[in-house]
């Protein structure tokens, strides 16, 4: 791969960065529950993506029965990540979800390898556990009636599903493409969630709600999603989800500016551990690709 693609996938990748970033603020800023919002958003985002797909004459055919459903399956994992994701916003705080959820670099860096049949290093091991110390601070008391420790465990939950979405997709991006992948996973999405959906025929009613959705689906989500998946194929999806630890910090500021949200100190200590494990791990990768090209 040159040098000039490499660049056009990591601008690619940081857009949709930016954009993902402020996405957390449809948790707060829409008055229902996450498993709501997060199937009004898939079905708003099926339909834009399948016209997109209609304008640009592209079909829809898989190399086998197969690979449909895997899919299919790939599209649930990433509706559980959503509605987990924004929960755990909702009982907490936009920092401590985002923060929580971008755990996953490590989580990714531990359970690629799986994948593709390498062994996890031990530096990675370490940049975990130390990210991990940056939760402990996050986290004000171990209770469940917590709501702060809450929105941890669910952001937890999250990142793992979200680092499994993000490795089998890659796995699939090689033979379809990234709007594709997304049209497909965002259906399973929507049906999976439909039942769960209370309230949904009341949020698109109102044009307020109804206008946050179509945002909410067009740009904080068909976009930004298929620039993202684009980005795998010249990047690895710990690579991409190591420059994505760049998130939390337009969320937080966008949280601050527009909801009041001010985080304490404690929680910018710990998000300062977990983000510079993430810039461990983009030293680690860079140095292994320049040794692995210079020999």
């Amino acid at each position: 791969m040159n040098s000039s693609s490499r660049l056009k996938s990591i601008l690619e990748l940081n857009l949709s960065i930016l954009i993902m970033g402020n996405v957390t603020l449809f948790a707060k800023l829409l008055p229902f529950p996450a498993s709501t919002i997060i199937s009004g958003r898939a079905i708003f985002s099926v339909i834009i993506l399948a016209a997109f797909l209609l304008l640009r004459k592209k079909e829809i055919r898989f190399q086998k029965p197969s690979d449909a459903f895997k899919i299919f399956g790939i599209g649930i994992l990433f509706g559980v990540h959503w509605v987990t994701y924004f929960h755990s916003i909702q009982v907490s705080t936009v920092a401590i979800g985002m923060l929580s959820l971008f755990t996953y670099p490590m989580f990714t860096a531990i359970l690629e390898p799986m994948f593709t049949g390498t062994k996890a290093d031990r530096y990675s091991i370490f940049l975990i556990l130390f990210s991990f110390c940056g939760l402990f601070f996050i986290v004000p008391e171990f209770d469940w009636n917590n709501s702060q420790f809450q929105g941890v465990v669910w952001g937890l939950i999250s990142a793992v599903l979200y680092s499994l979405r993000n490795i089998l997709t890659k796995q699939m991006h090689t033979h379809y493409s990234s709007s594709s992948l997304l049209f497909i996973q965002l259906i399973a999405t929507s049906l999976i969630l439909l039942p769960f959906a209370d309230g949904l025929i009341d949020m698109i009613s109102e044009p307020k709600y109804l206008l946050y959705q179509v945002l909410l689906a067009g740009i904080f989500t068909s976009l930004a999603h298929t620039m993202w998946i684009r980005s795998f194929s010249a990047l690895s999806v710990t690579t991409a989800g190591v420059f994505s630890t760049l998130s939390p910090l337009y969320g937080s500021f966008a949280a601050w500016l527009i909801l009041g949200e001010l985080p304490p100190e404690r929680i910018w200590l710990g998000g300062g551990m977990i983000l510079f494990s993430a810039i461990m791990e983009v030293v680690r990768q860079s140095s292994w690709k320049q040794a692995e090209e210079a020999s």
